[in-house]
């Protein structure tokens, strides 16, 4: 039976982001997308629904079968939309939607207020897409096929050691290293980077870690991070972009935790400006020493939806190298996050001959037993 969930915040009425942004969003953080808005008689009574937005993948397929309309022309859709509208009450349908939506293998349809009109999400109800079907699954328990499911899919977004594109780097006057270390085991988890040019000639560089393991943290984890890169094309601060990523990761997805850190480089200034949202400090290596910059106010992603997030920025100079990583590189059982930040700052110097190298040290110097997965970008000053 479908559940109901309060909306406190309407998707697409609020003024954290407009329209078109919000949509943006969900195409990269939900599997299929469709946006329904009412069409009215001329008393204004309810007539139906026409079809606005298809995620991109949905209005490919849909083009070849006769139209995005199909997918509205189940009475009971259209019945769910209509009572959407009514209550501005969000509903969530568990479980496939077969008889609600005339689309095939869909599961766990939603239903949201969005402006004027209806938003659904709903995924593929069996397999993971690109990944494995139904028929293409091996032997094994569930708990085998969950990991085996994170697993390639976290691989297909975070490859260990694959290098940079050198360009990036050095169009931007800077030498980058990066290094992904799998958990300990195949369960995989939320631990993502990015580095990426913005319009105007600055480079986005990004650390994350999405909260938990499984298809369900590999999949959070891979929403984020696309739908940060969408958003970070309108060229918004990193505070901006923060702020949009949690508003994400509170309005449009059950249950996303995780943290960020996100710097934008200016080359012409060699000037950071970075902010974060619940994740631990970067480390700066100058002139020998190494010590971890003060924290700008951030609270994780998906706690609260008002969250706001500070920003500062760092002058660089020649040489200058700054680490950003995630909590598996250096957490341990038995020790406080002081003690290893502070241990880690004693492997970082000296900085080394290039970011490689000084990447690999690191990597190889860090002593955390927690046996999570493990991001390190490592940024050196020319």
């Amino acid at each position: 039976m479908a559940g109901s969930g309060d909306f406190r915040a309407r998707l697409g009425s609020s003024a954290v982001l407009p329209e078109p942004d919000v949509l943006r969003m969900l195409d990269q953080v939900a599997e299929f997308v469709m946006l329904a808005r009412p069409v009215r008689d001329d008393s204004g009574r309810l007539a139906g629904f026409r079809v606005d937005h298809l995620s991109p993948a949905l209005a490919a397929d849909e083009a070849g079968r006769g139209g995005a309309e199909g997918l509205l022309a189940a009475g009971s859709l259209s019945g769910l939309a209509a009572s959407v509208l009514a209550s501005g009450q969000a509903v969530f349908v568990p479980g496939p939607a077969d008889g609600l939506l005339r689309a095939a293998n869909a599961a766990d349809l939603r239903a949201a207020p969005f402006g004027d009109g209806v938003v659904f999400t709903w995924r593929t109800g069996t397999g993971h897409p690109g990944l494995a079907g139904p028929d293409t699954a091996g032997p094994g328990t569930a708990e085998d096929t969950d990991a085996e499911l994170a697993t390639r899919l976290q691989r297909s977004v975070i490859v260990p050691d694959a290098p940079l594109d050198s360009r990036l780097a050095k169009d931007a006057g800077l030498d980058i290293a990066v290094r992904y270390r799998p958990a300990g085991t195949d369960r995989g988890a939320g631990d993502w980077y990015d580095v990426m040019p913005m319009p105007g000639g600055d480079l986005l560089l990004v650390v994350g870690d999405i909260a938990g393991h499984g298809v369900a943290a590999v999949t959070a984890m891979v929403g984020a991070r696309r739908a940060l890169r969408g958003l970070a094309d309108t060229g918004a601060s990193p505070a901006e972009l923060l702020r949009q990523l949690n508003y994400g990761a509170c309005h449009l997805t059950d249950g996303l935790t995780g943290t960020v850190i996100c710097g934008r480089y200016n080359p012409d200034r060699r000037e950071l400006r970075w902010a974060r949202a619940g994740h631990l400090p970067p480390v700066l290596v100058r002139d020998g020493a190494a010590t971890t910059l003060p924290l700008p106010e951030g609270m994780l992603l998906g706690a609260d939806p008002a969250a706001e997030y500070a920003e500062v920025t760092l002058g660089l100079r020649p040489e200058d190298t700054l680490l950003f990583f995630t909590d598996g590189l250096i957490e341990r059982r038995a020790a406080s996050i002081s003690d290893v930040l502070a241990e880690l700052a004693v492997t970082a110097q000296p900085g080394g001959p290039d970011a490689e190298a000084h990447a690999s040290r690191i990597v190889a110097g860090a002593a955390s037993d927690t046996g999570d997965d493990a991001c390190l970008v490592v940024i050196r000053v020319l």
